[in-house]
């Protein structure tokens, strides 16, 4: 791609290939710190967008980026497929699309983001199924009726449990992030943001139990490994919570987001407050109305407590 220069007069979007400058925008967000995943997920976007407009052998433009182009970008997806997307996915490619804009009129000093016009589609706040108590216990049975490793994976589980860690932060724990004496741990969140979070005595109690049958310890060692010593991935986790469930009869799905949740709902039932939650679970100072979502969890639990303390039921 030419260097972009600042001029007076704006210039031709015609003239940069758009792969070009889709290529420089995905350099720009790794020098600005953007996670690998983050990265990686605008890539699929902007690629996708780039094959539409390219589809009938037409080299794709700066000037493609246009409001026009991207709904007949999202109507040709939703047409091809026997199932629509979800309102999250079409509402992401939206966003994405708008953050490359943003960047062009910055880059290009344009006047304005050229697709700033495209509205974001609404998705629906739909809640994540958390778990009750009954489930919880029948998950931590399953732990030691079938677990190759029950040890390490009671340690799993009621980390998730306990401080409603996101998966790829579970995952990229090293034993020097935890202190068992202190009873926290130091997380590395989204954006880059590190946080302590807390960690109860009996998640304590299992950690040791699963450290103590690795004998000598590293700092710099995964806090959680697999075979051949190896760090357990994400993708590990996610298969052993879904072992798990699917050894026993659960009222809801599982996976380490409905952990996540359970933890959530479950902090917030035993009397823990929305902004402690809001630094617990990692969320910017901005996005309270996100954490406060969790507060609908607690649905059902208002309901038990409206029988028993009904003003209508209990007259006479």
């Amino acid at each position: 791609m030419r260097a972009v220069a600042v001029a007076s007069a704006v210039p031709r979007l015609d003239e940069f290939a758009l792969a070009d400058v889709i290529s420089e925008y995905l350099s720009a967000l790794k020098v600005a710190g953007r996670s690998p995943k983050t990265i990686s997920w605008y890539a699929d976007m902007l690629w996708e967008f780039v094959r539409f407009i390219e589809r009938e052998g037409v080299r794709a433009t700066v000037a493609d980026v246009a409001p026009v182009e991207v709904r007949r970008w999202l109507l040709a997806i939703q047409s091809r497929r026997t199932r629509s997307l979800a309102p999250s996915s079409m509402a992401a490619r939206v966003r994405t699309v708008k953050a490359f804009g943003t960047w062009i009129a910055n880059e290009l000093d344009l006047p304005a983001n050229p697709v700033r016009g495209v509205p974001v589609p609404r998705v629906p706040e739909l809640l994540v199924p958390s778990l009750r108590e009954p489930d919880i216990l029948a998950l931590l049975r399953t732990l030691d009726a079938g677990s190759q490793q029950p040890e390490r994976d009671r340690a799993i589980v009621l980390l998730l449990l306990d401080t409603g860690l996101r998966l790829s932060e579970a995952a990229n724990l090293r034993i020097r992030d935890v202190d068992l004496i202190e009873g926290r741990c130091r997380v590395m969140g989204k954006g880059g943001r590190e946080r302590v979070v807390p960690v109860g005595r009996k998640t304590r109690r299992a950690l040791r139990h699963c450290l103590a049958r690795r004998g000598r310890l590293l700092p710099d060692e995964a806090l959680f490994i697999g075979r051949g010593g190896r760090a357990l991935a994400p993708r590990g986790i996610q298969q052993l919570v879904r072992r798990l469930s699917r050894r026993t009869t659960l009222a809801s799905r599982c996976s380490p987001h409905v952990l996540r949740h359970t933890f959530a709902r479950s902090f917030l039932a035993n009397g823990g407050d929305v902004f402690s939650l809001q630094r617990i679970l990692g969320h910017s100072p901005s996005s309270l109305q996100v954490t406060r979502r969790y507060v609908d969890l607690l649905d059902d639990d208002l309901r038990a407590v409206h029988r028993e303390a009904s003003p209508v039921d209990r007259l006479g």
